[in-house]
């Protein structure tokens, strides 16, 4: 009979370590991780939510707090467990700008469904737990975008003001060379 039940519970067994597998795949390939409670959010208006953060460079993925826990077991995510992996769970992750997918994340799915909240976050890169704080804090950061504009902002400036310096050069001298003819001129006139 023991035979039986084994056997009965091996391709469950499999299946669940495919999906675990696959998690594991998704945080291989991902910078940012946000674990979501993400109670109060019906079916369809989840679906637009998968839908939305897939086109911003994320993917949502609502899965078995005991399986998303295996696929965490060797991060610094797994020292948090009674605080992520308790009640409804959406981890979602970032595969591009992790700070647009996270103003997404407060924007459009925290402020707006008063029951949902941020559990935590990991940052993959630097095997980090991030508190709900932490993750609310890479919101307020510049995108990507915003980053570089500045960056190029800040280079463009002093260079702008160099060429001005080196294009008054020679105007000065052009200006004093002028300057010293035509008191030579009025000097030899009188």
């Amino acid at each position: 009979m023991t035979g039986y039940v084994v056997d009965v519970n091996r391709p469950n067994l499999a299946k669940k370590k495919e999906l675990i597998q696959g998690y594991k795949e998704r945080l291989k390939k991902a910078n940012l991780v946000i674990f979501l409670d993400f109670t109060g959010i019906d079916a369809w208006p989840m679906s637009q939510l998968r839908m939305d953060i897939r086109d911003k460079g994320g993917e949502m993925v609502v899965g078995r707090n005991t399986l998303l826990f295996r696929a965490f077991m060797d991060t610094a995510v797994a020292e948090h467990e009674d605080e992520v992996f308790t009640g409804p769970t959406a981890a979602i992750f970032s595969y591009g700008d992790m700070v647009e997918l996270t103003k997404y994340v407060i924007d459009e799915i925290i402020k707006k469904n008063e029951s949902t909240k941020i559990k935590g976050g990991y940052l993959v890169e630097h095997n980090q737990f991030l508190t709900p704080q932490e993750v609310e804090a890479i919101a307020k950061l510049p995108s990507r975008e915003q980053a570089l504009a500045m960056l190029i902002g800040a280079i463009r400036g002093p260079v702008q003001k160099l060429y001005s310096l080196l294009r008054a050069v020679p105007q000065n001298l052009l200006l004093t060379l002028k300057a010293y003819e035509e008191k030579k001129k009025e000097g030899g006139e009188s």
